[in-house]
């Protein structure tokens, strides 16, 4: 394990030590619940068009998991199983106690200690960029997948350069904020696959839970809030979504899609 992981299990270790920092996972409101949930949906359901798959009888690995927020949402849509791995025992600990359906595996991301082919679907979000090597993470999330991987990371761009966090901060620890794009997908994907036939999908969208928190607070109730902020996304992907902030990439693997 490098330094900078070592460094980064630590703040991890005292970032999910804190339960306020992950109750808001366990809010059972329509806003919060859509605010959370929204990319890992969006994600689930094209996965599911191609092929027109059906996930009931799949094992999901979630990669950088932490309590295991979007384990929980990937184990709502009626997956087989969910594993959460993270490098925090922490987390792990929080993730059993906070939703006992989830399975949870200690794993460095960017040396899974996992045979070829282990999980029909391995899952991130928003967890790549804080890996020193995140390119390695990815492309070991390949490794591990036997049918398909869904990358959940930020996008690079305009917008982004401009209004995102150059760096993260906690707990005195900093990462820098890898940023993905369609031919970055593409090229780590076939670099690492070669020839094999596969689906690559690089979906460009909006998001930002902070600000949609405050558009929601302005509505008055939450109902309403969920309306404006439903309009707010629905409006920026139908007008600004080559200039969208995210990435969801899709790779599925032997299909003709």
């Amino acid at each position: 394990m490098t330094e900078a992981v070592q460094k980064q299990k630590k703040s991890f270790e005292n970032y999910y030590s804190n339960s306020e920092n992950w109750s808001y996972w366990d809010d059972s409101q329509p806003l919060t619940k859509y605010i959370l949930g929204r990319r890992v949906q969006i994600a689930i359901e094209h996965l599911k068009q191609v092929n027109d798959f059906s996930l009931s009888d799949w094992d999901v690995l979630i990669v950088c998991g932490g309590v295991g927020g979007e384990g929980t949402i990937v184990a709502d849509m009626g997956v087989r199983s969910v594993t959460v791995s993270d490098i925090s025992e922490q987390g792990l600990e929080v993730c059993r106690k906070r939703d006992p359906r989830l399975k949870t595996i200690l794993l460095n991301a960017e040396n899974l200690a996992l045979p070829d082919s282990s999980y029909d679907l391995v899952f991130v979000m928003d967890g790549l960029h804080h890996l020193p090597r995140p390119v390695l993470g990815f492309t070991e999330m390949i490794r591990v997948a036997k049918k398909a991987v869904i990358v959940i990371e930020p996008h690079t761009g305009i917008v982004a350069n401009l209004i995102g966090r150059e760096w993260e901060e906690q707990d005195n620890e900093i990462n820098w904020v890898f940023r993905w794009n369609k031919l970055l997908l593409e090229q780590a994907t076939r670099s690492y696959i070669l020839q094999s036939p596969c689906y690559i999908k690089a979906i460009r969208l909006w998001n930002h839970n902070e600000v949609m928190h405050k558009v929601a607070c302005l509505a008055g109730s939450k109902k309403t809030g969920l309306l404006m902020i439903k309009v707010c996304y629905f409006l920026l992907d139908l007008f600004l979504r080559r200039m969208g902030n995210m990435m969801i990439g899709i790779i599925v693997f032997d299909t003709k899609v």
